[in-house]
């Protein structure tokens, strides 16, 4: 799992870098490679934390999965309102780069759960 996100990660940073050398400077997040590594390492920490609960019993992993769901769903939004905040003239930017390696990622986490849980 953590081979293969860290080669995910790493294709992302080289498509973001590419993306600001060819997009219009209004679309253009200078945060790009600091959210990658966040995304990098909540979704590691996450599957770890899944994976763990999993060996305890299906149910736990269901609440387990739910709630850190939630948590991160929650944390992400409180990122994007802070950083709207602080920097209102990349806001627009911002959220659009964080919400592309969002959902970019939970389909990630979902594939790569889906594997781990049926080779287990």
């Amino acid at each position: 799992m953590i081979k293969n996100t860290i080669i995910f990660s790493f294709v992302l940073i080289v498509i973001a870098l590419l993306w600001d050398l060819f997009v219009p400077e209004n679309l253009k997040s200078p945060a790009s490679p600091y959210i990658v590594i966040y995304f990098f390492l909540a979704t590691i920490i996450t599957h770890r934390i899944l994976m763990k609960t999993n060996k305890q019993s299906p149910q736990n992993f269901i609440r387990a999965y739910l709630g850190t769901t939630a948590l991160r769903l929650f944390l992400n939004l409180m990122i994007i309102i802070a950083f709207m905040l602080i920097n209102r003239a990349g806001a627009t930017a911002f959220t659009l780069s964080f919400l592309v390696f969002y959902f970019l990622y939970l389909i990630f986490e979902i594939i790569s759960l889906q594997k781990d849980l049926k080779a287990k």
